[in-house]
Formats: C-alpha cells, structure tokens, sequence
C-alpha cells in the first residue's frame, strides 16, 4: 500500500466525522419534519415488514426487516419508516472514508466519503427508503474488508466481515451479484487479491456469504422463485431488443445519480488519467474492476430495452473513491473545467418534470459557479471536488426547502410535477373509504398498483378490505397477491384511476353503476395545467372474471370511458 504518511488522518477524519454527524442530524430533522407522502415504493416496502420472511414477491428482505425494526419500536408515521435511511447512508459513507483512506491516504478520505454522502442520488436516498439504501452499507463494508484483505492489513476479523457484508448485501438487493462479478474480475487481474482470497480465510468469507443467503434461496425455491423471477421480469427483454437512444438517456441520467463534475471526471479520467507509479495504477484498476462492470452492464441492458436512472448506484461508492484520487493528484487543466461546466449546463436542461425557465436558470448559474471557481484555484482539478461537494450541498439544502415551503411557492418554481407522486394519498384515502362506507361496499377495487399501495398505508386502520385488480391471468405485483373473491365480490366500489381499464373492469361485472369521482388536486403544471390524481368510481356487483385470453384483451382496445380532456385544450378551428 502507497499513501502520503506525511498526511495527518486526524485533521481529515476531524472535518469527515464532523460534516458526516452535521449531515446526519440535518436529514434526520428533515425526514421528520416533511409534509411529502410515502411514495408507492415506500408503502409497499412498509407492509411487507408486516410479517417478517426470507423473501417478498420482488425483493429480499432486508428492507422489510430494517422498517419493522424501526416501525415496532416508532410507530408507523412516515417519519418512522424512513428514519433508516439517513442512518444507513451514514454508514455506508463512514466505511468509503476508511477504503480511501487505507487506498490513498486521509485527505483523499475525506473528499470521497463526503463526495459520496453528498451525491444525489444520495441526496435523495437518504430521505426515503429504498433498497438502494439498505444495500450500499453493506457493499460499502465488502469493499472495504476486501481491500484490507489484499493489502495485508486484514486478518480473520476482516474475512468473515467480507463475508458478512456480501451476505447481508445479497438479502438487500440482487444488485449484490455485481460485487461478485467485481471480484472475480480483481482475481484475474491482480495477483495480490489472488493471495489474499485463495486462503482458508477466502474460502471463510464465502462459507459465511453462503451461509447468510442460503435461507432466502430456500424461501424461494419454496415459493416459486417468485422473487427471482420478478427480477428476470424487470430486465423487460421480451419487447424490441435494440434502442440506441435509451444509452445517451441512461448517460444523462448518471449525470444526476453521482453529480455531473463526478461523473464527467470519471469518464474524463478513464480515458485520460494516468500515473507512472504502478502501485496508483494497480489500486485505480482495482476500484474500475467494481465500477465499469455495473455501468456497461446497465447500459447494456438500457439499449437492449430499458434501465432506471438508479440501476447503476453500485459502480458509485468505488467511483467516489477513483474520483477523489484521480482528481486530487492531477494537473492543472483548464479545458476540463470548461468541457465539465458545458456539459453540466447542457445537463440541467435535460432534466425532468421541472419548467424550462427553471432548467436555464439553474443551469447557468451551476456553469458560472463552476468557471468563476475554476478560475479562483487555478483550474487546479482537486478545486473540482470542492466545488462538486458545494454544489451538491445547496442542492440538497434547495431540495429540502422545496418540500417545505407551501405548495403555492413549489408551483411557482414548477416543482410541482417532480412531487405529485409524494402529495395527496392521505386525502384519497380519507375520502375513498369514507364513501365505500357510505355506499356499503364489500370491499374496494383499484386498478393500479401505485394506488393500492399509497392507499393501503394511508388507510391502514380500514375496516374495508381493500383489492387491486388483477388485468392478467395471474397476478403481477404483491398488491394482486389477494385476489377478489365470496364474500368480498358482493358489493365493490371500483376506484379507477386508467380511463383505459375501465371497459376491461366493467366485462368482470354484471352490473357497473357510476357514482361519482374523487379528485385530488395535486399541483401545477409549469404550462399551466392542473395536476390532478382522479378516481372514477363505480358500484359493481354480480362478479365473474372473465377468462383472459388474447382475445379478451384485444376486444377493448381504444375503448376508454371518462378520459380527462386535454389540456391544453386544443384551439378551436
């Protein structure tokens, strides 16, 4: 191992523990304080650790657990189901402090561990909860162990913490899978790692990796794989297998996952950094071995057919590592401030769901922050890291205030599309079994799954049973899981959001009656139109799902009923 042992860890672990306990306490008081309804996700994650299992219908389940342990000793408040979050971030970003630390030295430490606490995708991770953010400590702690085992540093403390943290990282997310690809790939190309690992302290990380994950291999081989399966099912490689444009639109999106100057000086620097010190260069590789495998993988599977902007969040912890170092030992290089500060404006007008005047505003000022700054350090690149981490921190402090401030002030800013998903469940719910109580409902149908579980949370304490639809022949998410039957069937009131669905819904029924709708306004367009989340509702009785076989399906197609008119309305001729 080769580091600066001129450097004093004490002032750079001073400013990272610090900052990290600030950060801390700030998204803690936030998770506390904000007005934002769980998203569907969130819900869904919150009913699972109703029961504590080995496995749930589409992922492991550590989510599960770690909210269960919350909820028990907190209650439900949404406060409570996303109090981990800010915790496990926390976590995850001590344990990147360590693995640069021992790679590079304190001060590289300090940038990456809060260059990666201040990511957005962190940001953001650390508000809500996800599997993204249960996984990443613990890839964090594998990284970190599998360092100090190929360095020399660990012992048997280190290897059956390896061993640990993948097992533990396996019941998080499968996104796991791609620290094994990692590893098999530092064994080919590092003799050091191939020291350390072919050892009985290798083969003790792997027994206990395997000993951790195997009851969840168990719970779904008695299941049906259905966890597996719904993963395979994400990949969605049924459809056109080539989209070449879904690879700029997944290179776009990791400009807001790790921070557009991290991110542009990652691909910069693959390309562009090199050392004559072949120790740097052995550890830069090494950290590539966890990083390029995820991200041309993704990308793979984004032209193959489709990938979310977060798909790729485990190239990132060792990216925050490279990106430190790489940019802390490098010249000075103006062009690379004016191609990062281009691009960067370029980016913040490609972003979704916020108004054009927004996008230009914001992006012209992060551009003449960045240029202004360059020219302060002298283009030096280490003035990059402090200028991405003030970046990422006002980003955070402005996301924070937009989900505080009034509604009224978010739609002036045109936020209020970004939000709609996180605004109004209470209030749907509220009314929604109010009237399936008024109209004697049996029980109340949705044809979202969306719906049925931002409703589910916000309407636990229910007396009526809530169902959601099943479109297919069997049922496709963990809402479908109970399927609508007896006594339920008697008397439904249908709470339809999909115009779409609606003829499909009224085929299952014998009788179908109107009754009204329920309306929940949930902001503003930035062209002016309203954001509204509207249930039609029916009363359906008589009910006999029909088989459905291709031709059912096809009978109802371009059939809609109640479908909300455009807006803007269309000029009149």
């Amino acid at each position: 191992m080769i580091v600066d042992e001129s450097e004093s860890s004490g002032r750079w672990e001073a400013i990272t523990f610090s900052a990290l306990l600030i950060l801390l306490v700030m998204r803690v008081v936030f998770t506390g304080l904000s007005p934002l309804n769980l998203y569907a996700d969130e819900a869904q994650y919150w009913r699972w650790g109703d029961t504590l299992e080995w496995g749930y219908y589409s992922k492991p389940p550590m989510i599960a657990w770690v909210i269960h342990a919350v909820t028990s000793v907190f209650g439900n408040a949404e406060w409570a189901v996303r109090l981990p979050a800010a915790f496990l971030h926390t976590v995850g970003a001590t344990f990147i402090y360590f693995l640069a630390r021992d790679m590079y030295g304190p001060r590289v430490g300090m940038f990456a561990s809060l260059g990666y606490a201040l990511m957005p995708a962190v940001i953001l991770s650390s508000v809500v909860i996800s599997t993204d953010g249960v996984l990443i400590p613990f890839w964090c702690a594998a990284l970190w162990a599998l360092w100090r085992l190929r360095s020399g540093l660990g012992g048997w403390a280190s290897a059956l913490g390896l061993g640990a943290a993948v097992g533990l990282g396996f019941l998080s997310k499968y996104a796991m899978l791609y620290f094994a690809i990692g590893s098999v790939l530092v064994l080919v190309i590092d003799a050091q790692s191939r020291r350390a690992l072919f050892t009985w302290k290798g083969l003790a990380a792997l027994a206990v990796a395997a000993t951790i994950f195997a009851p969840h291999l168990a719970w779904n081989a008695a299941n049906d794989f259905k966890t597996v399966s719904h993963t395979v099912d994400n990949a969605n490689l049924s459809g056109d297998l080539i989209n070449p444009e879904n690879a700029l639109t997944f290179l776009v999106d990791q400009l807001g996952v790790f921070g557009p100057i991290s991110f542009l000086a990652l691909i910069f620097g693959i390309f562009v950094i090199r050392s004559e010190d072949e120790g740097i260069m052995g550890r830069d590789r090494w950290l590539l071995c966890f990083i390029l495998p995820v991200l041309l993988i993704i990308l793979a599977q984004a032209v193959l057919s489709r990938a979310n902007a977060n798909w790729a969040a485990t190239a990132y912890p060792a990216a925050s590592v490279l990106v430190a170092s790489w940019l802390a030992r490098a010249r000075p290089n103006r062009n690379l401030w004016y191609i990062i500060a281009a691009i960067s404006f370029l980016a913040f007008l490609l972003a979704p769901d916020v108004s054009l005047t927004t996008r230009l505003l914001i992006g012209a000022i992060v551009a003449a922050a960045i240029l202004g700054f360059g020219h302060f350090v002298r283009h030096s690149p280490s003035g990059l890291l402090w200028t991405s981490l003030t970046l990422h921190a006002v980003l955070m402090l402005a996301l924070m205030t937009i989900a505080l401030v009034p509604p009224s002030l978010s739609t002036s800013l045109g936020f209020d599309n970004a939000l709609k998903r996180t605004r109004g469940w209470d209030s749907a719910a509220e009314q929604l079994f109010a009237r399936a109580e008024e109209l004697g409902a049996t029980s109340v149908l949705v044809d979202e799954r969306e719906a049925w579980h931002g409703l589910d949370y916000y309407a636990r304490d229910r007396v009526t049973p809530m169902i959601s639809w099943r479109r297919y022949a069997g049922p496709k998410s963990f809402s479908e899981a109970e399927p609508l039957e007896g006594a339920l069937a008697e008397r439904v009131l249908v709470a339809s959001i999909h115009p779409g669905m609606r003829p499909r819904l009224r085929s299952d029924f014998q009788t179908f009656e109107h009754v009204g709708a329920i309306s929940i306004p949930l902001g503003t367009r930035s062209n002016g139109c309203p954001i509204v989340r509207e249930f039609q509702l029916y009363v359906g009785s008589g009910y006999q799902r029909q088989d459905r076989t291709p031709e059912w399906e096809t009978r109802f197609d371009g059939q809609t009923e109640f479908k909300p008119a455009p807006c803007p309305a269309p000029e009149a001729q």
